[in-house]
């Protein structure tokens, strides 16, 4: 019993580690500028979407801005 506890909670560790990092990657960028750069974009994306004559897509947004500065999807959550 005390195996299938540590392993559920290592599992849940690195779920939790994964929707820690940003969703995009790119080659010889660091975790917290990518993690600067998501939230940049997402900012501008939550702009655009509360922009009455805009009203675009958070989520859509972001990705064009991400993709825009050379990024690519790393993951494919839900919650993203």
């Amino acid at each position: 019993m005390t195996t299938l506890r540590a392993a559920l909670l290592l599992a849940l560790v690195f779920a939790l580690g994964a929707c820690a990092s940003p969703p995009y990657s790119k080659s010889g960028v660091s975790r917290d500028v990518a993690m600067a750069d998501y939230q940049d974009c997402y900012s501008m994306g939550a702009l655009e979407h509360f922009t009455p004559e805009i009203h675009a897509s958070i989520n859509k947004s972001t990705r064009a801005c991400m993709k825009a500065r050379g990024y690519s999807g790393s993951l494919d959550f839900p919650c993203w």
